[in-house]
């Protein structure tokens, strides 16, 4: 019964590393909004503020970009990271026209 429990444990830290472990590639993504939020493929991944100032890792593919906030505009745009490469999206926000 104990080496079941071991093989489980040992099968789910694995299964855990392999999910979280980070990516080859390294993604910047500046902003002139600080607290704009920033998705990868339709999902939050992080604060303007805290993928600006430094490169973050990612696994390396294809990924839709969306910066927004509110009262801004918001950015769309693509990038792809190859394996070992880095790349650095520039989005720029603009305010929303007043009525």
């Amino acid at each position: 019964m104990k080496a079941l429990l071991v093989v489980v444990c040992l099968a789910a830290a694995i299964g855990c590393a392999t999910l979280h472990s980070e990516g080859s590639a390294m993604l910047r993504v500046e902003c002139n909004v600080p607290d704009a939020a920033v998705l990868l493929d339709d999902a939050v991944w992080a604060r303007a503020a805290e993928v600006g100032k430094k490169d973050k890792a990612v696994h390396p593919g294809f990924y839709r970009v969306e910066v927004r906030h509110p009262g801004y505009y918001p950015y769309f745009g693509e990038v792809t990271v190859g394996e070992g490469d880095s790349a650095v999206v520039k989005a720029e926000l603009h305010p929303l026209l007043a009525d």
